[in-house]
C-alpha cells in the first residue's frame, strides 16, 4: 500500500505573491481544503510544506505555500507532483478504491478468464 498519494501536478504560477496552479488528480478537489501540510516530489525527494491558503478556480487548486513568497520561487517549482500522506482512518464506500490501489491488479471476466493487468485508469468526462 502507498504511504503518500500524488493529488496534483504545478502547472503554473499565479500573480507576484509565490502562488501555485494545481491540476488536481481528484474528483473531488474540495479535499484540498483539508489539507494543512502537502509534499512536493524533487529529484526523487519529498519536500514539505504548509499551506497557507486554497482557492479554486475552473477546477484548478491555487495554493499558497509558507516558504515560496515569490514568482521566481514558485516558478522552480512547475511541472512537480504534489503528494499528500494516506489517511489510514479515511474510509472509502463499498465498492470505490484509489486508483493507485488496483494498479497492477489482475482483470478477470465473470467465467475467471484472466484479461490481464491494470496499467492505468482514464477519465472519461
Amino acid at each position: 500500500m502507498e504511504e503518500y498519494f500524488e493529488i496534483g501536478q504545478i502547472v503554473n504560477t499565479s500573480g507576484l505573491k509565490g502562488v501555485i496552479k494545481v491540476k488536481p488528480f481528484t474528483d473531488d478537489i474540495t479535499k484540498f481544503k483539508n489539507f494543512k501540510t502537502i509534499y512536493i516530489s524533487v529529484k526523487k525527494e519529498l519536500k514539505e510544506f504548509k499551506i497557507e491558503q486554497v482557492r479554486f478556480s475552473k477546477n484548478m487548486v491555487f495554493l499558497k505555500l509558507e516558504g515560496i513568497d515569490t514568482i521566481e520561487e514558485a516558478e522552480n517549482y512547475r511541472n512537480l507532483y504534489l503528494k499528500v500522506k494516506r489517511d489510514k482512518d479515511e474510509k472509502l464506500e463499498e465498492g470505490s478504491y484509489y486508483i493507485v490501489d488496483i494498479l497492477g491488479c489482475k482483470v478477470y471476466t465473470d467465467e475467471q478468464k484472466e484479461l490481464g493487468k491494470v496499467i492505468d485508469v482514464f477519465r472519461n468526462r
